[in-house]
Protein backbone atom coordinates (compact mmCIF):
# COMPACT_ATOMS: atom_id res chain seq x y z
CA UNK A 1 0.00 0.00 0.00
CA UNK A 2 0.71 3.50 -0.39
CA UNK A 3 1.84 5.99 2.88
CA UNK A 4 -0.64 7.99 1.46
CA UNK A 5 -3.02 4.94 1.84
CA UNK A 6 -2.06 3.79 5.49
CA UNK A 7 -2.15 7.03 6.65
CA UNK A 8 -5.90 7.40 7.22
CA UNK A 9 -5.87 3.84 8.77
CA UNK A 10 -3.58 4.48 10.75
CA UNK A 11 -5.23 7.47 12.21
CA UNK A 12 -7.87 5.34 12.91
CA UNK A 13 -5.79 2.62 14.25
CA UNK A 14 -4.36 5.76 16.92
CA UNK A 15 -8.19 5.92 17.64
CA UNK A 16 -9.13 2.73 19.02
CA UNK A 17 -5.31 2.61 20.89
CA UNK A 18 -4.30 5.83 22.80
CA UNK A 19 -1.38 4.38 24.87
CA UNK A 20 0.13 1.55 23.46
CA UNK A 21 3.28 0.65 21.76
CA UNK A 22 4.14 1.10 18.31
CA UNK A 23 3.86 -2.67 17.07
CA UNK A 24 0.30 -2.72 18.71
CA UNK A 25 -0.67 0.46 16.25
CA UNK A 26 1.04 -1.62 13.27
CA UNK A 27 -0.79 -4.84 14.10
CA UNK A 28 -3.98 -2.40 14.69
CA UNK A 29 -3.53 -1.16 11.31
CA UNK A 30 -3.30 -4.12 9.56
CA UNK A 31 -6.11 -5.49 11.03
CA UNK A 32 -8.61 -2.37 9.62
CA UNK A 33 -6.27 -2.83 6.42
CA UNK A 34 -7.55 -6.40 6.22
CA UNK A 35 -11.26 -5.43 6.82
CA UNK A 36 -11.06 -3.15 4.41
CA UNK A 37 -10.30 -5.48 1.67
CA UNK A 38 -6.24 -5.27 1.66
CA UNK A 39 -3.58 -8.12 1.76
CA UNK A 40 -6.16 -10.77 0.00
CA UNK A 41 -3.96 -12.56 -1.63
CA UNK A 42 -0.89 -12.44 0.38
CA UNK A 43 0.50 -15.23 2.04
CA UNK A 44 0.96 -14.85 5.67
CA UNK A 45 4.28 -15.25 7.55
CA UNK A 46 5.84 -15.00 11.05
CA UNK A 47 7.11 -11.68 12.13
CA UNK A 48 7.76 -12.09 15.67
CA UNK A 49 8.27 -15.01 18.00
CA UNK A 50 4.92 -14.66 19.31
CA UNK A 51 3.56 -17.27 16.65
CA UNK A 52 1.36 -14.18 15.29
CA UNK A 53 0.70 -14.42 11.48
CA UNK A 54 0.47 -11.57 9.64
CA UNK A 55 -0.07 -10.00 6.29
CA UNK A 56 0.80 -6.94 6.12
CA UNK A 57 4.36 -6.92 4.01
CA UNK A 58 7.26 -5.99 6.19
CA UNK A 59 7.95 -2.93 4.13
CA UNK A 60 4.58 -1.19 4.50
CA UNK A 61 4.75 -2.38 8.24
CA UNK A 62 7.88 0.10 7.90
CA UNK A 63 6.15 3.10 6.45
CA UNK A 64 3.24 2.77 9.46
CA UNK A 65 6.69 3.19 11.66
CA UNK A 66 7.55 6.15 9.73
CA UNK A 67 3.65 7.12 9.75
CA UNK A 68 4.06 7.00 13.37
CA UNK A 69 7.25 9.24 13.33
CA UNK A 70 5.67 11.87 11.72
CA UNK A 71 2.88 12.09 13.72
CA UNK A 72 5.73 12.57 16.41
CA UNK A 73 6.80 15.07 14.70
CA UNK A 74 3.47 16.88 14.41
CA UNK A 75 2.76 16.61 17.95
CA UNK A 76 -0.12 13.96 17.32
CA UNK A 77 1.83 11.42 19.54
CA UNK A 78 4.14 11.64 21.56
CA UNK A 79 6.73 9.05 22.82
CA UNK A 80 6.25 6.83 26.25
CA UNK A 81 3.27 7.00 28.10
CA UNK A 82 3.88 9.32 30.96
CA UNK A 83 7.52 10.44 33.33
CA UNK A 84 7.89 7.19 34.56
CA UNK A 85 7.93 5.60 31.04
CA UNK A 86 8.77 8.23 29.26
CA UNK A 87 10.45 6.63 25.81
CA UNK A 88 9.81 4.04 22.72
CA UNK A 89 8.48 2.02 21.85
CA UNK A 90 5.86 3.10 23.92
CA UNK A 91 3.77 5.91 22.43
CA UNK A 92 1.06 8.03 23.55
CA UNK A 93 -1.87 10.42 21.93
CA UNK A 94 -1.32 13.91 23.20
CA UNK A 95 -3.95 16.16 24.44
CA UNK A 96 -3.51 17.83 21.25
CA UNK A 97 -3.82 14.62 19.17
CA UNK A 98 -6.89 13.65 20.55
CA UNK A 99 -8.73 16.86 19.60
CA UNK A 100 -7.35 16.13 16.01
CA UNK A 101 -8.90 12.63 16.23
CA UNK A 102 -12.13 13.84 17.36
CA UNK A 103 -12.80 15.03 13.56
CA UNK A 104 -10.85 12.28 11.18
CA UNK A 105 -13.43 12.90 8.00
CA UNK A 106 -11.59 16.57 7.66
CA UNK A 107 -8.85 15.89 9.58
CA UNK A 108 -5.69 17.77 8.02
CA UNK A 109 -3.03 15.20 9.48
CA UNK A 110 -4.43 12.85 6.73
CA UNK A 111 -4.06 15.65 3.49
CA UNK A 112 -4.83 12.93 0.94
CA UNK A 113 -8.46 11.88 3.04
CA UNK A 114 -9.23 16.68 3.62
CA UNK A 115 -8.81 17.04 -0.36
CA UNK A 116 -10.68 13.73 -1.22
CA UNK A 117 -13.70 15.18 1.05
CA UNK A 118 -13.48 18.87 0.05
CA UNK A 119 -13.66 17.42 -3.57
CA UNK A 120 -16.57 15.28 -2.61
CA UNK A 121 -19.01 17.89 -0.56
CA UNK A 122 -17.96 20.46 -3.38
CA UNK A 123 -17.42 18.59 -6.57
CA UNK A 124 -17.28 21.92 -9.43
CA UNK A 125 -14.58 23.21 -6.55
CA UNK A 126 -12.18 25.39 -8.41
CA UNK A 127 -8.82 24.70 -9.17
CA UNK A 128 -6.92 27.52 -7.88
CA UNK A 129 -8.80 27.21 -4.45
CA UNK A 130 -7.50 23.40 -4.25
CA UNK A 131 -4.39 24.35 -5.25
CA UNK A 132 -3.64 27.03 -2.14
CA UNK A 133 -6.25 24.28 0.00
CA UNK A 134 -2.86 21.85 -0.59
CA UNK A 135 -0.34 24.10 0.29
CA UNK A 136 -1.63 24.99 3.64
CA UNK A 137 -1.99 21.71 4.12
CA UNK A 138 1.39 20.44 3.18
CA UNK A 139 2.97 23.64 5.12
CA UNK A 140 0.41 22.62 8.18
CA UNK A 141 2.33 19.09 8.34
CA UNK A 142 5.45 20.15 8.64
CA UNK A 143 4.66 23.18 10.66
CA UNK A 144 5.02 26.17 8.98
CA UNK A 145 2.25 27.74 10.39
CA UNK A 146 2.90 30.89 8.88
CA UNK A 147 3.04 29.68 5.24
CA UNK A 148 -0.39 27.47 6.19
CA UNK A 149 -2.58 30.37 7.31
CA UNK A 150 -1.42 32.12 4.40
CA UNK A 151 -2.45 29.91 1.85
CA UNK A 152 -5.60 29.21 3.46
CA UNK A 153 -6.06 32.88 3.33
CA UNK A 154 -5.22 32.84 -0.41
CA UNK A 155 -8.28 30.16 -0.69
CA UNK A 156 -10.39 31.50 1.25
CA UNK A 157 -10.21 34.91 -1.00
CA UNK A 158 -10.65 33.16 -3.88
CA UNK A 159 -13.59 31.37 -3.39
CA UNK A 160 -15.52 35.31 -2.22
CA UNK A 161 -14.62 36.52 -5.56
CA UNK A 162 -16.02 33.55 -7.17
CA UNK A 163 -19.29 34.45 -4.94
CA UNK A 164 -18.95 38.28 -5.88
CA UNK A 165 -18.65 37.37 -9.33
CA UNK A 166 -21.43 35.10 -9.34
CA UNK A 167 -23.79 37.87 -7.71
CA UNK A 168 -23.11 40.46 -10.57
CA UNK A 169 -23.61 37.70 -13.59
CA UNK A 170 -27.05 37.20 -11.62
CA UNK A 171 -27.99 40.97 -11.64
CA UNK A 172 -30.67 41.48 -14.44
CA UNK A 173 -30.28 44.87 -14.42
CA UNK A 174 -27.54 45.77 -16.84
CA UNK A 175 -27.08 48.87 -15.52
CA UNK A 176 -27.39 47.84 -12.06
CA UNK A 177 -24.87 45.58 -12.81
CA UNK A 178 -22.01 47.43 -14.59
CA UNK A 179 -22.75 50.09 -11.74
CA UNK A 180 -21.88 47.77 -8.81
CA UNK A 181 -18.78 46.13 -10.78
CA UNK A 182 -17.80 49.49 -11.04
CA UNK A 183 -18.07 50.49 -7.48
CA UNK A 184 -16.51 47.86 -6.15
CA UNK A 185 -13.70 47.32 -8.74
CA UNK A 186 -11.00 49.56 -6.60
CA UNK A 187 -11.64 47.91 -3.51
CA UNK A 188 -9.63 45.26 -1.39
CA UNK A 189 -11.28 41.94 -0.53
CA UNK A 190 -12.85 43.13 2.78
CA UNK A 191 -14.19 46.05 1.34
CA UNK A 192 -15.93 44.12 -1.92
CA UNK A 193 -17.21 41.49 0.53
CA UNK A 194 -18.36 44.20 2.91
CA UNK A 195 -20.46 45.75 -0.31
CA UNK A 196 -21.41 42.57 -1.43
CA UNK A 197 -23.01 41.44 2.18
CA UNK A 198 -25.17 44.65 2.06
CA UNK A 199 -26.53 43.68 -1.39
CA UNK A 200 -27.27 40.26 0.07
CA UNK A 201 -28.83 40.75 3.16
CA UNK A 202 -31.66 42.99 0.89
CA UNK A 203 -32.20 39.68 -1.17
CA UNK A 204 -31.94 36.97 1.83
CA UNK A 205 -35.61 36.54 1.94
CA UNK A 206 -35.85 35.01 -1.50
CA UNK A 207 -32.54 32.76 -0.88
CA UNK A 208 -33.33 29.13 0.59
CA UNK A 209 -32.41 28.82 4.28
CA UNK A 210 -30.55 25.65 3.84
CA UNK A 211 -28.04 28.17 2.18
CA UNK A 212 -29.21 31.64 4.01
CA UNK A 213 -29.62 30.50 7.85
CA UNK A 214 -26.33 31.66 10.36
CA UNK A 215 -24.72 33.64 7.76
CA UNK A 216 -23.16 35.91 10.23
CA UNK A 217 -21.17 32.81 11.39
CA UNK A 218 -20.58 30.58 8.85
CA UNK A 219 -20.06 33.32 5.89
CA UNK A 220 -18.98 36.46 7.83
CA UNK A 221 -17.45 34.82 10.97
CA UNK A 222 -14.94 32.23 9.02
CA UNK A 223 -14.49 34.65 6.45
CA UNK A 224 -13.23 37.52 8.92
CA UNK A 225 -11.30 34.53 11.05
CA UNK A 226 -9.25 33.10 7.97
CA UNK A 227 -8.70 36.57 6.79
CA UNK A 228 -7.66 38.28 10.15
CA UNK A 229 -5.18 35.20 10.91
CA UNK A 230 -3.70 36.17 7.10
CA UNK A 231 -3.33 39.70 7.51
CA UNK A 232 -1.31 38.51 11.12
CA UNK A 233 0.96 36.69 9.49
CA UNK A 234 1.17 37.65 6.65
CA UNK A 235 2.70 40.82 7.51
CA UNK A 236 6.21 40.84 9.01
CA UNK A 237 4.70 41.79 12.46
CA UNK A 238 6.70 38.90 14.51
CA UNK A 239 3.04 37.47 15.25
CA UNK A 240 3.12 33.58 15.36
CA UNK A 241 -0.38 31.19 14.75
CA UNK A 242 -0.72 28.30 17.21
CA UNK A 243 -1.07 25.21 16.08
CA UNK A 244 -4.37 24.41 17.46
CA UNK A 245 -5.42 27.66 15.74
CA UNK A 246 -4.36 26.80 12.02
CA UNK A 247 -5.94 23.27 12.47
CA UNK A 248 -9.24 24.87 13.44
CA UNK A 249 -9.19 27.07 10.43
CA UNK A 250 -8.42 24.05 8.74
CA UNK A 251 -11.35 22.37 9.82
CA UNK A 252 -13.74 25.24 9.14
CA UNK A 253 -12.90 25.86 5.87
CA UNK A 254 -14.61 23.37 4.53
CA UNK A 255 -18.28 23.59 5.72
CA UNK A 256 -17.46 27.67 4.89
CA UNK A 257 -16.41 26.84 1.07
CA UNK A 258 -19.57 24.81 1.40
CA UNK A 259 -21.66 27.62 2.05
CA UNK A 260 -20.01 29.93 -0.27
CA UNK A 261 -20.37 27.10 -2.98
CA UNK A 262 -24.68 26.88 -2.55
CA UNK A 263 -24.50 30.71 -2.55
CA UNK A 264 -22.93 30.71 -6.24
CA UNK A 265 -25.22 27.85 -7.49
CA UNK A 266 -28.31 29.80 -6.43
CA UNK A 267 -26.91 32.91 -8.02
CA UNK A 268 -25.82 30.89 -11.56
CA UNK A 269 -29.18 29.64 -11.45
CA UNK A 270 -31.13 32.38 -10.18
CA UNK A 271 -32.02 36.09 -11.59
CA UNK A 272 -31.81 39.37 -9.16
Amino acid sequence: MDYEELRPLVLQALKLKQVTYITAVIDQTETIAREKGFYKDVRPYMHSPGGIKHYMPKEDREKVRQIIWDLILQRVLTPGVNELTPDLPHIRVTDYGKECLKSMEMLPHDPDGYLEYLRKEIPQIDDTIMTYVTESLQTFLTANLLASTVMLGGASEKAVLLLIEAYINAISNVNGKRQFELSIQRFGILRKFKEFRKRLDSIRKSIPRSISDDLDIQLDGIFNLIRNCRNDVGHPTGRKIDRRLAFSNLQLFIPYCKRIYGLIEYFNQTSI
